[in-house]
C-alpha cells in the first residue's frame, strides 16, 4: 500500500509541476520540468519606425513656371506654345527620361524664353 501511495504522490507532484504549479515539498528525485529564470528579463526596446525620405522636387527657376501635361500634349507643342526650344524644356526637366513619353497630369517646368 505504501508503494502505491508513493507512486500516486510522485505522479501528482509531476502533474502539478507540468501545469505550472508548485508543490509544497517536491521530492529531490523528481525531475523539474520547468527551468527557473536566472535573471530579470531585459527591457524590450520600442520598435524602430522608418521615416520616409523626402523626394526633392524640381523648383522652377526664376522667371519660369510649371505646366501640367494634358491629353494629346507633346513636348514640341508645349515648346511652341511657350516660345522655348525642346532642348530648353528637356534641360529644365532633368527627370524627363524620354521626351517622347509624357503622362497626363505630369508637371513640367517651363523655362523663361
Amino acid at each position: 500500500m505504501r508503494v502505491r501511495a508513493a507512486v500516486v504522490a510522485v505522479a501528482l507532484l509531476t502533474s502539478v509541476a507540468a501545469c505550472g504549479g508548485s508543490a509544497a515539498s517536491p521530492s529531490p528525485s523528481a525531475p523539474s520540468s520547468q527551468a527557473l529564470p536566472s535573471a530579470a528579463p531585459a527591457s524590450v526596446a520600442p520598435p524602430v519606425q522608418a521615416t520616409p525620405t523626402p523626394v526633392p522636387s524640381v523648383a522652377p527657376a526664376t522667371g519660369s513656371r510649371t505646366y501640367t501635361v494634358k491629353k494629346g500634349d507633346t513636348l514640341w507643342a508645349i515648346a511652341q506654345r511657350y516660345k522655348v526650344t525642346v532642348k530648353a524644356l528637356e534641360a529644365a526637366n532633368p527627370s524627363l527620361k524620354d521626351p517622347n513619353v509624357l503622362k497626363i497630369g505630369q508637371k513640367l517646368v517651363i523655362p523663361a524664353p
